[in-house]
């Protein structure tokens, strides 16, 4: 089942119900999305540009071909987002305070980008450009950094991540002590 909505700008969009719908080639400028539910919805080659998402479910959505540009996730689930299909070219977004599960951000440029205070479960960052990227208060259990440009990004008080310094670009990354320690796990060597 198809909306055929127009393009939108600087509209208030709350809680709507948009699971399982298709937004195949539809334009969001500065819209803000307030308690909406994504379930299943299919955003296909649609762009949001200066969009707010807030409080929003985006579990299994569709991203093939979508344009981020400039868009912010705040408190909001998004579980099994293939956002490596997503447009390359327009990609830049923002979480905070949100639960990432099972995503998947393999081979985006992702720099300067804020995860501040996320959950993020068994995530891929799989040849992504993170440098100068915030996890500040971040839990990154299970999730996987390979191949990754990490320079000069902020691990400051984030914890249960596994990331392999001899597979990622590190250099002048901020992490902090305990967890630091997990930096060595790779390395076959006993710390007293």
């Amino acid at each position: 089942m198809k909306d055929h909505f127009f393009s939108a700008e600087s509209q208030t969009f709350e809680s709507k119900d948009f699971s399982k719908k298709s937004f195949d080639s539809q334009d969001f400028v500065d819209c803000c999305f307030f308690s909406c539910n994504f379930t299943e919805t299919f955003l296909r080659k649609s762009k949001f540009t200066s969009c707010t998402f807030k409080n929003c479910n985006f579990s299994l959505v569709k991203l093939d071909g979508c344009s981020l540009q400039d868009v912010q996730f705040i408190d909001c689930k998004i579980v099994g987002a293939e956002f490596f299909k997503c447009n390359k070219t327009f990609f830049s977004t923002n979480f905070q305070n949100c639960l990432l599960h099972y995503c998947n951000f393999s081979d985006l440029n992702m720099k300067n980008t804020s995860f501040l205070k996320n959950k993020i479960k068994e995530n891929h960052f799989i040849n992504t450009l993170l440098n100068g990227s915030c996890f500040k208060d971040v839990d990154l259990f299970g999730t996987i950094f390979h191949n990754c440009d990490l320079s000069k990004a902020d691990f400051s008080k984030a914890f249960n991540y596994n990331i392999d310094p001899t597979t990622n670009n590190i250099k002048k990354a901020k992490f902090s002590l305990p967890e630091a320690v997990g930096l060595l796990r790779g390395f076959d060597i006993t710390l007293v």
